[in-house]
């Protein structure tokens, strides 16, 4: 399936700088930014609804214990979803692998910049509680 363009790309840029420069934003106000740039195409909304259902049921599977079973992949340019319970495929579970290993590094420096921000924050919030006790003084 080839990628369709949904925004034109300075929209896309104007945008995305000013969600930069927000600290917070609801789902909805980006929503309402996009809409008026928004490009409409029926058939691969299909498509991409159908693909997003399957992706959905797929990653749904789970062994008895809860733990997800079924994974997707690309092996050699092909996309695929490989059930790690069942495959003897070495490549396609290398794949798997390599692909979670990748999503684990991504989420723990993603982890990392919050705690580190969180932590900015608190800090800050206690410098400001001292300065307004010591200032009410």
């Amino acid at each position: 399936m080839t990628r369709t363009r949904k925004l034109e790309s300075k929209a896309r840029e104007v945008i995305k700088q000013k969600l930069y420069e927000m600290g917070e934003v609801e789902t909805e106000v980006v929503m309402e930014m996009i809409r008026p740039h928004f490009l409409f195409n029926a058939i691969t909304a299909k498509e991409r609804e159908l693909r997003r259902t399957a992706q959905q049921m797929m990653s749904s599977m789970r062994d008895d214990k809860g733990i997800r079973t079924v994974f997707a992949c690309n092996v050699d340019g092909v996309s695929k979803y490989v059930n790690i319970d069942k495959s003897k495929d070495l490549d396609n579970l290398r794949g798997v692998d390599a692909q979670l290993r990748t999503k684990f590094e991504g989420l723990k420096a993603s982890s990392a910049k919050a705690s580190k921000r969180r932590m900015e924050v608190e800090g800050q919030l206690s410098l400001d509680l001292k300065e307004i006790t010591n200032t009410g003084k």
